[in-house]
Order: C-alpha cells, then structure tokens, then sequence
C-alpha cells in the first residue's frame, strides 16, 4: 500500500482500537478486582454469621446448665443474636443474585423466629421452669437455628456462582478486546509491510519484449535489421570504450506499414500528468552516473503507467544487451532474461538496431509494451523497454513521454563490457 494518506489514515485506526482496548482491559481489570474483593468480603461474613448463630445455640443452651450463670448466657445470647442480624443485614446489601438475597432474607426471618423462642425460654427460666424451658431450647429453637445457618451457606454458595459467572464474563471480554485488538494491528502491519514481488513467468510478464515477432501479430512494424555497421575510427586521444555508431539513414523510404490493429477496450486513462513529467525529466538531468538510474525508473513507470520497465544496455562490442536497470521486476526475473542477442528477432533488439521507438500492441489479453531506443551523439547504447496496460502504449502522450525519458537516459547510459551470468548476476545484485 502506497498511498501516505491512507497509511496514516491506518496508522491512526490501529492506534484507536488499541486505545479502545487498552480502555475495555483496564475497565473489566477494575470490574474484577472489585468483584473479587466483594465476593471476599460476603464470604468472611457469611462466616461470621455462621459462628454467630453456633454461639447463639451454646449460650442459649448454657441457660439451663447447672452450675452457669443464667445472666451471663442471657447477655451472650443477646450479643451473638444482635452479631447474627447485623451479619445478614450486611449480607443482603453485597449479595448480587436474587437467590443469595432471597436465602438471607429466608435467614433473617428465622432468626426472627428463634428471638421469639429464646424470649420464652427466659421467662421460663426465670419463672424457674427450667423443663419447659429446656423443651423450648432443645425442641423449637433448635429448628429455626438450623434453618437460618443452613439459608447462610445456600446464600453464600449462590454468591460464589453469580461472582465465577461474572468474573469468567469479565475474563472473556478482556481475551476477546486483546485478541480484536491484535487482530487489527496484524492486518494493519501486512497492509503497511512491503511485499516482495512475486517471482513471474519471464515469457508471460515480457512477452511483448522478447517474443519472436513471428509468433504473434504485430500491430507496428518493426525496422528491417540494418546491415552490419562499420566500426569507428577514433584518434589517439579516443576513449578506449568502444560505442556504437548512429544507424545511416536509409537510401530509400520504405512502403508505408499497414495501420495497426486496435487494441481491446479498457477503461478510460487520465491524461498524462505534465507537471509530474517534467519533474521527472529535470530530476533525470541530475543524474550524475548511471547508479542514480534505478532511482529515478520508479517515478518514470509512474508517469508511462507501467506496470515495469527496463534498461537494457548494449555491450562495446554491439553483440548483446544486457537488463542493467529495472523498476517493478525483482532480480531475480532479471537474472531469468539473461543475455539478449543484439541480432535477436524481438522487439528489443529491434529498437536496438533501427534506432527507433517500436510499439507492441496489447493482443488477446497480454499486456502491450514500448521499446524506446537509447541514442548518443555515436549511436544507440541501449533502450528503455516499459510493460504497458489497456492499450496505453498505442497512445502518443505516452509513446513522446518514453522518447523523451530515452533521450534523458542517454547522458548517463554508456555500453558495458560483455560479462557473464555470474557477472550479470553481481551487477543486477547491485
């Protein structure tokens, strides 16, 4: 994904749902430790009111043993009854299910019960009964005790499932915003990552450029191969470097080629960008060696709407190309393409050899291409060779455009030593 606008516009989504899910984690974080400190605390009282009600039943009992002190067990009996109603008064504001608050309400109305009882039993006590007050503890008292202790731990077992219940709830939505949150950083991150180009078939993805003329119809014809130039003569002062001398006109004009064929409808292409043309001419005039070529093809496939493009440099001798520089193809296609045949029936070493712009129509759904020839004051030194779509290389913007960029290549484009694969293969690494 190219366009900076719509990565930032990414960037900043990525970093609001991060914050959305760093806001739901700390949020459902403080839920829990809240919840678990509550359900802690109904605990310890629903412990409390336990004991309580176990001591309520001894002193209670101690009313009628000999030897005790009827107003000392009276007064516990009190304490420990009122410890129990406060215990479940307490219980019933923390509970958060309706049965756990149903069983302490279901609690405290026995205890209510039990007061009832333990009053008789004192004022038997001290009438003096002490049978019928031992039947008053041990026989009716002894049930409602029974009761609320047993409605306390019914109260407590449902407070413990509704807080696993909730705290489980909470757990989830902390799994579900982390995992959606790094669901959506990872889709992010391969939307931004560069992906490497994929290895293609060299014959498919430049068909139009090295494909034999006679295995498909040309839409343009290309120049007749020139006879075999002569070698220049240069002085003593000469560079050793020997270049490729500019083609002799021809002595007779040749019959005109009959008009190429249409290329298939495609959807309308904008008109060439000028400005950005010209930016890219005046950038390729501070090119000041031929390593500032790779640079610089990205911009010119941009304006040429290519899907790739190629240098291809002639050697001194005039006997190869060679794909020096590229934009849109990796290396490794490169490498695959190998050495041209300057004498190959192709376009490539066409526009080589004529000197001239050669253009291969899009047919049956391949893609078109453009091969513009790369010439210097001493003759052609390579070409510029663009992979084209929906008819794009049919059009004259586009087709002046790659004579022009040609024609800005030629001051940094010089032949090259013949070299092998291996030595393609360091250069193209390069």
């Amino acid at each position: 994904m190219s366009s900076r606008s719509v990565r930032i516009l990414l960037l900043l989504g990525a970093f609001g749902v991060v914050l959305a899910a760093a806001f739901v984690l700390f949020s459902a974080e403080r839920r829990l430790s809240a919840r678990q400190s509550s359900h802690t605390t109904f605990e310890a009282q629903a412990r409390a009111v336990t004991d309580a009600i176990a001591r309520l039943s001894a002193a209670q009992q101690a009313y009628v043993a000999e030897g005790q002190s009827t107003a000392y067990w009276t007064t516990q009996s009190a304490q420990q009854l009122s410890a129990a109603r406060q215990g479940l008064t307490e219980m019933g504001g923390r509970s958060s299910s309706d049965e756990s608050r149903a069983s302490v309400e279901a609690a405290a109305v026995s205890l209510e019960q039990f007061g009832t009882l333990d009053r008789r039993a004192r004022q038997f006590v001290d009438n003096d009964q002490r049978l019928l007050a031992s039947d008053v503890i041990f026989t009716e008292s002894a049930r409602p005790l029974g009761q609320a202790a047993s409605q306390v731990a019914a109260a407590a077992e449902s407070e413990r499932a509704a807080a696993t219940a909730e705290i489980a709830a909470l757990r989830s939505r902390q799994l579900y915003a982390a995992a959606g949150a790094a669901g959506v950083l990872l889709l992010v991150v391969m939307l931004l990552a560069p992906v490497p180009e994929a290895d293609v078939d060299v014959l498919t993805a430049m068909r139009a450029l090295t494909e034999s003329p006679a295995l498909r119809p040309p839409a343009v014809a290309l120049s007749a191969a020139r006879p075999p130039r002569p070698e220049p003569v240069y002085g003593d002062e000469a560079s050793s470097a020997r270049l490729l001398p500019r083609a002799p006109a021809p002595q007779a004009a040749a019959p005109p080629p009959p008009p190429p064929q249409a290329p298939p409808a495609g959807p309308a292409l904008p008109a060439v960008d000028l400005t950005h043309a010209s930016q890219v001419c005046a950038e390729m005039a501070r090119v000041v060696d031929a390593g500032g070529v790779t640079g610089i093809l990205g911009k010119t496939a941009g304006v040429l709407e290519a899907r790739g493009v190629i240098v291809w440099v002639a050697d001194s001798a005039g006997t190869a190309l060679y794909p020096m520089f590229a934009h849109g193809y990796p290396p490794a296609v490169l490498l695959r393409l190998g050495t041209l045949p300057a004498d190959a029936d192709n376009a490539t070493a066409a526009a080589w050899r004529s000197g001239e712009l050669v253009a291969i129509p899009a047919v049956n759904g391949a893609h078109g291409a453009l091969v513009s020839p790369i010439v210097t004051a001493e003759g052609c030194v390579g070409v510029l060779a663009a992979e084209l779509e929906h008819g794009a290389e049919m059009r004259d913007d586009i087709r002046a455009l790659a004579t022009i960029f040609s024609a800005q290549l030629a001051t940094v484009v010089t032949p090259v030593d013949a070299v092998g694969e291996s030595g393609l293969a360091d250069r193209v690494a390069t």
